[in-house]
């Protein structure tokens, strides 16, 4: 019996067995995921006028380039800068002052926050490289960038900063002849986030003769002139702004206006 049994399991066996069927093909995981990113970071020799700072550019897309002026001649000239403890002496900063500083370089920032502590600094900058810059050496300062230099959508200079910074103390106009600007244009936008008596300073440490070194070396920045006196009051014509110092001098250039109460 024992050999009628094993062939009775041999030929039943096939049917036991399940059916092999073909395995499916391994298919990419969403075929339509675009292609990373290629990011570039990259910073110009100073002789050259305007370089791409940041581009992040897909394979096979043509984007513009970022363009960034080159504003680091600032902070190496205000290095030992003699006028910047007047300026700031100018502004008449408390421990309770909130500040604007527009279009300031780094040494200016350290300058300020070093002697004179206040309760808030706002910095506004073309330069995505100098507010990041002054955001990694001071975290507590906010910064906010001015799109096309000083101009605005509004022709102002702090549409960027947002209203519920107003009420400032101090405006310290670091570099008013790189903003692109009016000296109207200016105190226009100023007067409406400036609370009263407070002060606005435009100086520039060693005056007009470092202003026509930058023109000469950076005509690319420097795109307007120091508003001298005349044109300083014609600014401020019909506004509640007046003129309290006035310095225009090889050495120095420093104007102080304070709103009226």
């Amino acid at each position: 019996m024992a050999p009628a049994a094993a062939s009775i399991s041999l030929a039943f066996s096939p049917l036991l067995l399940p059916t092999p069927r073909p395995r499916p093909q391994s298919r990419p995981i969403n075929p339509g995921f675009p292609k990373p990113l290629r990011l570039t970071l990259a910073r110009a020799p100073p002789s050259r006028r305007a370089a791409p700072v940041a581009a992040a550019v897909p394979d096979g897309v043509a984007v513009a380039d970022v363009v960034e002026r080159d504003w680091s001649f600032l902070d190496a000239s205000a290095a030992g800068a003699t006028g910047l403890a007047r300026a700031l002496e100018a502004g008449a900063l408390s421990p309770a002052s909130r500040v604007l500083a527009v279009t300031p370089a780094p040494s200016f920032v350290d300058a300020l926050l070093s002697g004179t502590p206040c309760e808030l600094l706002v910095a506004a900058h073309e330069s995505l490289y100098v507010l990041a810059g002054i955001k990694e050496e001071h975290d507590e300062v906010r910064c906010f960038h001015l799109e096309g230099g000083g101009g605005g959508r509004g022709g102002g200079v702090v549409e960027a900063v947002p209203e519920r910074f107003d009420a400032f103390d101090a405006v310290f106009v670091c570099y008013f002849p790189g903003m692109g600007v009016s000296a109207a244009a200016l105190v226009k936008s100023l007067a409406k986030r400036c609370s009263k008596g407070a002060r606005v300073v435009i100086f520039l440490d060693q005056g007009r003769q470092n202003l026509e070194q930058h023109r000469r070396e950076h005509p690319e920045v420097v795109t307007s002139d120091l508003p001298n006196r005349t044109s300083l009051e014609k600014a401020i014509a019909g506004s509640k702004f007046e003129i309290v110092e006035f310095v225009d001098e090889t050495a120095l250039y420093l104007a102080v206006l304070q709103l009226q109460e």
